[in-house]
């Protein structure tokens, strides 16, 4: 479950700027639990994939995302942010990563108590996503070959 959700960020990154606008969710459970953690939200836009509520959102200036179960528990929430908004060794890591590349997406993450960083890199054989930790360390979630035009 922890790989997909992971691959389901990554996802998420790419498309947050194009997410389509959809009614709110029937769950007024999660509903509730949304607007009582992000009462000033703005730019709203829910979807459902399989057994999680999916909201994009604007708060504080900030893009953001939160997956929710069912219960209205908080499956994780996502932060777009810059590499300077960083902890100083992660984002000493995504320099290092990115360098001679491009770095096309960062993300900051709260899930189950732990805090990382998804970063998306681009080079001009592949486009990688990395999971980075607040220490500095990284792994590679996923690598999608390009192809060759």
């Amino acid at each position: 479950m922890k790989k997909i959700l992971v691959l389901f960020v990554a996802v998420a990154l790419t498309v947050t700027s194009y997410a389509h606008r959809s009614p709110i969710v029937e769950n007024e459970v999660v509903t509730a639990a949304f607007q009582k953690q992000f009462s000033t939200a703005s730019d709203v836009s829910w979807s459902q994939k399989n057994d999680l509520y999916l909201v994009s959102f604007k708060y504080n200036n900030d893009r953001m995302l939160a997956w929710y179960r069912p219960d209205g528990t908080v499956e994780a929430v996502q932060r777009s942010l810059q590499v300077d908004q960083m902890t100083f060794l992660a984002a000493a890591a995504v320099q290092a990563l990115s360098k001679d590349k491009n770095l096309l997406t960062a993300a900051e993450v709260s899930k189950e108590g732990e805090l990382f960083y998804l970063v998306k890199i681009e080079d001009e054989k592949c486009i990688s996503v990395y999971k980075v930790s607040a220490a500095g360390d990284y792994t590679r979630v996923e690598k999608v070959k390009k192809r060759k035009a």
